[in-house]
């Protein structure tokens, strides 16, 4: 899923005017080319983003002190990132748009997505695809790919060891490692217990797996639910994908609840990976949930409502029924949801 563009200063400054790349700011001289740490992690989440997105991951921005913009103009100005091929715009674009593409120019609308790109790419003229479909997105150079690569082997290792942590249920080790200083929490200490506890038990129950296989692809998600510093779950995908790989199960294989299935097919989802993070998203949401209603519940509260004002999958404006917390509905409520609770007692 996760798939030199320039030859002079003046071009730069063309074509990425909306990250305010300018001859001055992109001398090496202003644009040291040594990444920090943060800006090695901010790299690697910026592949496929829009290239006109000033904003690109704020949230992560203003957690790490950095600033996006000139990060990226950093990057880029220092060859590690580049923009996509339009091929790769086409395939970001909706199947709605590229069938009514492909109908302004005679040609069939039948076939899934790779498909209708591909026949778009084999007829039609790239400058006319470009005209059409205006949006560009980054995309890493060999040079970061690299880069990526040698911290991802770091990672690893490391990973590894928490995995391995989760699955004996040392879990005070584990919390311990994520957080050395003992004033910081992520919530309090019994909600990281049972976020983990909950997946550990829940995850991937519906799937058809022996027990062993079921906890040891669900102890990826696990670390994922209390690691609030990563975002998406590609990386727990490509963990889950290499250890059923290991047992020789491949993701194409694996039964998925019917429900998903439908939501799927549904929703366009062309990759098994997809409906995976599907099911991801809504276990880590549900395991957060469930420790979030105990924890409001030790704290001395009573009621939540929930909000749905942000969640697509809802469209539901925020609810205005308080429920007690032993009568709230569980989130997610469904595939794809994003509610939140709020607290009515305050």
């Amino acid at each position: 899923m996760l798939k030199g563009f320039f030859s002079s200063i003046n071009r730069i400054t063309k074509t990425t005017h909306s990250h305010n790349v300018t001859a001055e700011s992109a001398h090496p001289s202003a644009l040291e080319s040594r990444l920090s740490e943060a800006e090695v992690t901010f790299l690697s989440m910026l592949e496929g983003r829009r290239s006109a997105d000033t904003s690109v991951m704020g949230w992560w921005c203003a957690q790490h002190n950095i600033d996006g913009s000139r990060v990226i103009n950093k990057l880029h100005t220092n060859g590690y990132l580049k923009l996509a091929d339009y091929k790769f715009n086409l395939e970001k674009a909706r199947v709605p748009a590229l069938k009514e593409f492909l109908r302004e120019h005679n040609l069939p609308t039948k076939g899934k997505k790779g498909e209708l790109v591909n026949r778009i790419v084999e007829n039609i003229d790239k400058d006319k695809c470009l005209a059409h479909f205006k949006e560009s997105y980054w995309a890493f150079t060999s040079k970061a790919t690299e880069r990526l690569q040698e911290e991802r082997a770091k990672a690893q290792a490391e990973y590894r060891a928490d995995i391995d942590l989760i699955r004996r249920g040392q879990l005070e080790t584990f919390k311990r490692k994520m957080y050395p200083n003992t004033n910081e929490h992520w919530g309090t200490e019994d909600t990281f217990y049972e976020t983990i506890q909950f997946v550990m038990l829940h995850g991937f129950e519906d799937f058809n797996l022996s027990e062993e296989v079921r906890r040891n692809i669900s102890s990826f998600v696990a670390a994922r639910a209390v690691n609030y510093n990563s975002r998406g779950h590609a990386g727990c995908i490509a963990h889950i994908t290499d250890y059923l790989e290991s047992i020789n199960l491949k993701i194409d294989r694996l039964k998925i609840p019917d429900s998903l299935a439908r939501y799927a097919i549904e929703n366009e989802l062309e990759a098994d990976s997809e409906a995976l993070e599907v099911y991801i998203n809504f276990v880590i949401g549900r395991s957060r949930a469930e420790a979030e209603l105990s924890n409001y519940k030790r704290l001395g509260f009573r009621k939540v409502k929930i909000d749905s004002a942000a969640c697509y999958a809802c469209k539901r404006s925020s609810d205005k029924v308080a429920y007690e917390l032993s009568r709230a509905p569980i989130l997610p409520r469904g595939w794809g949801c994003g509610c939140i609770y709020l607290l009515a007692d305050l």
